[in-house]
């Protein structure tokens, strides 16, 4: 009888151990995983499916309101028609001015007592004297054909302007004895303007002040030489009968 005997006695164990090996992974590969295995399997696909009912729920908003029309866009309403003036010399009403800080002058009264303001409580008068504007006259007249008639002891303020082309002056001289050439010693102390003889360009002003007697007769003339021997000259009255001043043509 035949005795056979490997010569290597390990690769004989190596290949049995394989081989129990192989028979064991083939037994596992046909088991159902485990319940845990198979749940944490099933974990990622139902989160997916959550995500994704969240998302769409989030995305839905509601519809957004329709623009609201431009100024272009709505028709301009008709305009109702203008209706025509009935007056055609009617003059369209304006808008006044603030007047509530300014100073309102109360309105010059017509005729020629408008250069003349007058303060009974101080019996103060205040005029305005114009030299022209048209040759040598003062507030229009010439040749002593006006007047300013004022009270007893009036105080005057005397505030002239030329507004002629040509220099001019004013001074009061006394009413009697003939009209002097040039401008001299006045008739009240005070009553002459600056550049008697040489007279005030045009637009220049100068006041006089001064008071009159109780009556009396005196001219206001040019003091400029020949002047008033041209006829620029008025006369000025002081009437103790008299209650207010005025001015106006010569009377009588």
């Amino acid at each position: 009888m035949l005795i056979f005997r490997p010569r290597r006695p390990d690769i004989l164990v190596a290949g049995l151990l394989a081989g129990i090996a192989a028979g064991g992974c083939s037994k596992d590969a046909g088991r159902s995983p485990p319940l845990e295995a198979a749940s944490s399997a099933a974990a990622p696909a139902s989160a997916v499916d959550s995500t994704q009912s969240t998302d769409t729920a989030t995305s839905t908003t509601p519809p957004k309101a329709a623009p609201k029309p431009t100024p272009a866009d709505t028709p301009a309403k008709p305009r109702p028609p203008v209706k025509p003036n009935i007056d055609p010399a009617r003059k369209p009403p304006t808008t006044p001015a603030d007047t509530s800080k300014a100073v309102v002058a109360a309105p010059a009264p017509a005729g020629p007592d408008q250069w003349l303001k007058y303060d009974a409580a101080s019996n103060t008068v205040t005029i305005e004297l114009i030299g022209g504007p048209h040759g040598f006259q003062f507030n229009g007249y010439s040749n002593g054909g006006g007047t300013l008639t004022l009270p007893s002891k009036a105080n005057v303020v005397l505030n002239f302007i030329n507004k002629d082309g040509t220099p001019h002056s004013a001074e009061v001289i006394p009413g009697e004895g003939p009209i002097p050439n040039a401008g001299g010693d006045p008739g009240i102390p005070r009553a002459y303007t600056n550049q008697l003889l040489q007279g005030l360009p045009q637009e220049a002003t100068d006041v006089m002040r001064f008071q009159v007697p109780g009556s009396g007769a005196y001219r206001i003339f040019c003091g400029v030489p020949g002047h008033g021997l041209s006829g620029m000259w008025i006369w000025m009255k002081v009437d103790p009968a008299v209650k207010a001043p005025s001015f106006g043509p010569t009377k009588g």
